[in-house]
C-alpha cells in the first residue's frame, strides 16, 4: 500500500494526544478527519471495515487517482468489488498520511456518510477508545505500558490482505460457548453464527425470537433471528462482559462479530504491532 506516514513512530513520540469523538444513532464512534488539502469529514471509526472507504463525492472533491480494485466480503459473505483510489492526504488527530489508498463505495453517498476509517490507518499506532468519556487517545510507549499494567490483555489475530485490508479477532464466550469473534465498532450489536443456536437451546420459532428478513446495505437478502442471550464475555477475563445483550443470529462467515454495544462504559486499547487488545471495565486515563 502506497502510504507515507508523516508522524513519528510510536516509540519515538514523547506525548500522547487525545481527541473527542461523537456517536451516531447506532452508537458507533464518529471522528473528524481532514482529507486532501483542507476537506473536513465526519467518518465512522469502523474496526470491522477492513480498509478506509470514502464516498465517491468525497474522492472526487479531494482529487483521488484511480488505483485498481479490491474484492472483499461482508460478514454475511456478500462479495464487494471496491474501486481503489489514492488520495493525496489524510489527517487523523496527530497522524498525517500522504498518498493514502482508500476504497470508494457509492452507498455512502446514498446514506449521506462521508466515509469509514479502518484499522489499516492504525497499523503502527496503538490507540484507545474510551466509550464512557467518548475520547480517542493516540498512545505512546509510556502510556501504552501503563494501559497494559492496569487492564485485561487479550491476544488478537489479524486478517491482513496484501496491506490493503486489515481485520482483528479475539476470543470471546457467547453464553459460555467459545468463539473467535471479529471486533467491529461499525456494528451496533453483536451478530452470532446460526450454528450456535442449537447448543444454546434456541429455536427459530421460540416466542422470544424475532425472525427478520430484509435487504442488506449491499442489496442481498438476509435472515436474522433477534433475541437475547445470558451474556457475552471476553474469554481472557469473563468479568469483562455484557449481560443479557440483544443479539442477532445470522449465517455469517465468522463465529461472531462483537458490536459496539459490548464496549459501553469500557475502554478498548488496540495495539496492532504487539497483536493485543487491552480492556478496562471502568474508564482510566494514562
Amino acid at each position: 500500500m502506497l502510504v507515507c506516514f508523516l508522524t513519528l513512530p510510536m516509540a519515538a513520540q514523547t506525548k500522547s494526544r487525545t481527541i473527542a469523538f461523537t456517536t451516531n444513532e447506532e452508537g458507533m464512534p464518529v471522528i473528524a478527519v481532514t482529507a486532501g488539502a483542507a476537506t473536513r469529514l465526519s467518518v465512522v471509526l469502523d474496526t470491522g471495515g477492513g480498509l478506509a472507504v470514502l464516498a465517491p463525492s468525497v474522492i472526487e472533491k479531494v482529487h483521488g487517482a484511480p488505483a485498481g480494485q479490491f474484492t472483499g466480503f461482508r460478514m454475511t459473505g456478500e462479495r464487494l468489488n471496491i474501486p481503489l483510489f489514492t488520495i493525496p492526504r489524510l489527517v487523523i488527530g496527530p497522524m498525517e498520511e500522504r498518498d493514502v489508498l482508500v476504497g470508494s463505495w457509492d452507498v455512502l453517498d446514498k446514506i449521506h456518510l462521508d466515509g469509514l476509517i479502518s484499522l489499516s490507518q492504525f497499523r503502527d499506532q496503538a490507540f484507545t477508545l474510551d466509550f464512557a468519556n467518548k475520547t480517542l487517545t493516540f498512545e505512546i510507549r509510556k502510556t501504552l505500558d501503563k494501559r497494559r499494567a492496569n487492564a485485561v490483555v487479550s491476544p488478537i489475530r489479524l486478517d491482513d490482505f496484501r496491506d490493503v485490508s486489515l481485520d482483528m479477532f479475539s476470543e470471546f464466550l457467547i453464553a459460555g460457548h467459545p468463539g473467535q469473534c471479529e471486533i467491529d465498532t461499525g456494528s451496533p450489536v453483536s451478530t452470532v453464527n446460526t450454528r450456535y443456536m442449537k447448543p444454546l437451546g434456541i429455536q427459530p420459532d421460540d416466542k422470544d425470537v424475532r425472525k427478520v428478513e430484509k435487504r442488506t446495505i449491499a442489496g442481498g437478502t438476509e435472515i436474522r433471528y433477534d433475541t437475547k442471550v445470558s451474556g457475552i464475555a471476553l474469554a481472557a477475563a469473563p468479568k469483562i462482559d455484557i449481560r443479557h445483550p440483544q443479539i442477532s443470529f445470522v449465517d455469517v462467515i465468522y463465529d461472531c462479530v462483537v458490536g459496539v454495544d459490548f464496549w459501553s462504559g469500557k475502554t478498548l486499547t488496540v495495539d496492532i504491532p504487539d497483536r493485543q487488545i487491552m480492556v478496562s471495565a471502568v474508564s482510566s486515563s494514562p
